[in-house]
């Protein structure tokens, strides 16, 4: 009785485990790509409420700036000078406003308004472009939506 593989079982298993990680692994890459701009868009939608719970409790200004590769969060926006919460692999990408980058949103208190109808931030993927996610700053009312 013979013990261990031949020479060509060893190397059909190595093809056939080739075939599964050369079919897994883009899925894997993309699936990542995902969490990484989903992880991005709930991190600058949080600096949004944050903002806007600030300017209510301490009944003063709170301003988020955002930049192409990141945000700043703070009481004032002429403050602000350089992003502290930087993306990873992810990027603003445009905005519906024509001054970006950067763009501040201001909310004022005593109820956390906005000085705007609506910003939009659209956020993609650097490695996946066709990968996008978009953060919306609802009206006066300064209401934060992710889509």
């Amino acid at each position: 009785m013979k013990r261990g593989f031949s020479l060509l079982e060893l190397l059909i298993v190595l093809a056939i485990l080739g075939l599964l990680l050369g079919l897994g692994v883009p899925s894997f890459l993309r699936w990542r790509a995902q969490a990484e701009l989903d992880e991005a868009a709930r991190a600058l939608a949080q600096a949004f409420q944050y903002a806007r719970a600030e300017a209510k409790r301490a009944n003063a200004e709170g301003c988020v700036r955002v930049w192409r590769e990141g945000f700043a969060i703070g009481a004032r926006c002429d403050t602000l000078s350089a992003s502290t919460h930087r993306f990873s692999q992810v990027e603003v990408s445009e905005s519906n406003y024509s001054s970006f980058p950067p763009l501040d949103v201001t909310f004022k208190p005593p109820y956390g308004t906005t000085d705007a109808p609506l910003k939009k931030f659209t956020l993609r993927h650097t490695r996946y472009s066709q990968l996008t996610r978009n953060v919306h700053v609802i009206g006066v009312i300064g209401k934060v939506v992710v889509r």
